[in-house]
């Protein structure tokens, strides 16, 4: 019996539930679609940057931030494409290396 009953859960360890393994990872669709651009932390510091004031330095005050996040937002895409033609271009070199060495493998034998 002692047997039977440590087998059984050495089968569960090794064998995930199959509905553990159908789960997706990270933000569910509906999460997604209900998310807007603007985090809440921008928000709160938006408007505690904006109480007080009139409408009209409101909006230039949340059009300057925006404008900011924006700039920020595009750098941090330009510095990783920049980061990704690098390894490409690194992964490349890498293969042309491999490629003269092997060459130069095949003309030793001479």
């Amino acid at each position: 019996m002692k047997k039977c009953v440590i087998a059984f859960f050495v089968v569960l360890l090794l064998f995930p539930a199959p509905f553990c393994l159908s789960q997706q990872k990270g933000a569910s669709q509906k999460a997604r679609e209900r998310a807007s651009e603007q985090s809440i932390f921008n928000r709160v510091s938006d408007w505690f940057a904006t109480v007080g004031k009139s409408e009209e330095e409101k909006e230039k005050i949340l059009e300057e931030r925006q404008l900011e996040r924006e700039k920020k937002h595009l750098e941090k895409e330009a510095k990783k494409a920049k980061k990704k033609a690098k390894a490409k271009n690194e992964e490349k070199e890498k293969m042309m290396k491999e490629k003269v060495n092997k060459m130069k493998m095949k003309k030793k034998p001479k």
